[in-house]
Parts: C-alpha cells; sequence; structure tokens
C-alpha cells in the first residue's frame, strides 16, 4: 500500500511536470510572436523611408537639335516635360524634348522664361541643363511638378553687381552668366533631398543653401558646395556658383 501511494504521488508528480512544460512551451510560443509584432511596429517607419527614396531615375543621353530648317517635331519617344514658375506668378510648362530630340521652340520659350530677371537680358541656355533639372525632378518623386526658380541666367553686369552687393554667394565666373545654372526649390520636397538627387548624376555643379532651403544646379564642373554664412570660419565652405 504505501508502494503503490508513493508510485501513486510520481504519477501525479509527472503529470503535473507535464502540464507545467506544456504551458511553457506554449508561453514559450506566444512570447516571440508578440516581439514579432513589437519589432514590426519599430520596423514600418524604416518601411516608410525606404518606399520615399529616390526614384531610379538616370540622366537620359545627350539629345540633338533638328536640322536648321527642320521645324518639324518627332512624333514619337519619350517626352520629356517641365514646369517652372517665378516667384512674381510667371509659370510655363513645355515639352522641350522628343526622345533624343530637343524641340526648338520650346527652348526659346525656355529662354525667355529663364531669362536675367533685372535687366530682362535673353540668351540660349545648354538644354544639357533641362535634362539633369528634368531627372532631379523624377528621382524626388516629383515628375510633372513645379520648380521654384530663384535665379537662372545672369548677365555679367547682373553678377557683377551682385558681387558687389556683398548680400549673395555670386561667383566671379559664375556658370549664371553661361546660362548653365538654376537655383530652385520644390514644394514640399526639402532643400537636403534636393541635393542629394542632383548629387546623384555627378553631372555638374551642386550648391546647397540650408539657410535660405534652395539648391543650386548647374552643368559646369563636377563639384560641390554648402554655403552657410554664419557659420565659423572652420565650417564655412564656400564655391563658385
Amino acid at each position: 500500500m504505501p508502494l503503490r501511494f508513493s508510485s501513486l504521488n510520481l504519477g501525479l508528480v509527472s503529470a503535473r511536470a507535464v502540464t507545467a512544460f506544456g504551458v511553457l512551451v506554449a508561453l514559450g510560443m506566444t512570447a516571440p510572436s508578440a516581439s514579432a509584432r513589437k519589432f514590426e511596429a519599430r520596423k514600418h517607419p524604416r518601411i516608410r523611408a525606404v518606399a520615399h527614396a529616390f526614384v531610379n531615375a538616370t540622366l537620359p543621353g545627350l539629345g540633338l537639335l533638328p536640322i536648321e530648317g527642320d521645324d518639324s517635331a518627332p512624333s514619337d519617344g519619350q517626352k520629356y516635360e517641365l514646369k517652372f514658375a517665378h516667384q512674381g506668378g510667371e509659370m510655363i510648362d513645355v515639352v522641350y524634348r522628343v526622345g533624343d530630340t530637343y524641340i526648338p521652340e520650346a527652348l526659346d520659350r525656355l529662354n525667355h522664361f529663364l531669362r536675367d530677371s533685372h535687366n530682362q537680358e535673353v540668351t540660349t541656355f545648354d538644354p544639357r541643363t533641362f535634362d539633369v533639372l528634368h531627372t532631379v525632378m523624377a528621382k524626388v518623386g516629383k515628375a510633372g511638378g513645379v520648380i521654384n526658380v530663384l535665379s537662372a541666367y545672369r548677365s555679367q553686369e547682373t553678377n557683377d553687381a551682385l558681387r558687389a552687393s556683398g548680400t549673395t554667394n555670386a561667383a566671379e565666373h559664375s556658370q549664371h552668366i553661361e546660362a548653365k545654372a538654376v537655383d530652385m526649390r520644390v514644394e514640399g520636397v526639402p532643400a537636403a533631398r534636393l541635393r542629394d538627387a542632383a548629387l546623384s548624376l555627378d553631372a555638374g555643379g551642386v550648391g546647397y543653401y540650408p539657410k535660405s532651403q534652395f539648391v543650386h544646379v548647374d552643368t559646369g564642373p563636377v563639384r560641390k558646395w554648402t554655403y552657410a554664412p554664419h557659420a565659423s570660419r572652420r565650417k564655412r565652405r564656400h564655391s563658385r556658383t
């Protein structure tokens, strides 16, 4: 009898041990699930960040102008569109290139729009500048969006006056004089993001102006700079715009 009682006790102990083990296993299986949910919750912002990364847009090959006297626009090929706005409210929306062919009439309209705002002088822009701007807009997910133009072409006279005023970072040999540069903002896109998109093209100069929140983009020599007029001399970096 004592032996049977002892065996019974052992059986009860074993049953309890199995039950306890089962509870521990169940807890062990549910705990990682809760952790996984927390991990997913933490991961979502990062997923959103990746979703807002640059669009995989590449700079198109150099286009061609039609033979002189041939005003017919190509009927097929990718259409390259740009929308510009001045602070005064003037706007333009134009398809400047189809496939590998630049549209002369469209380039004329862009040249006029990007004229020297101080003396209204018009010149001929390097059309490659338009390709760079078009690609930057695509990279930041704003293809078809509006580029707010702060400064485009500058005559030598205007550039000299700006340098003499001491109120800007205008360089002596500015790419604005060569009609190869645009200072730009895009609504809803931080200037730093525009800068990074332009830098990724490795197609010319990129200047970042964090205080004024705009970016300089040009098709001159490849270089970069940040203009922070109130930074210490040790940290301040100037460039040629």
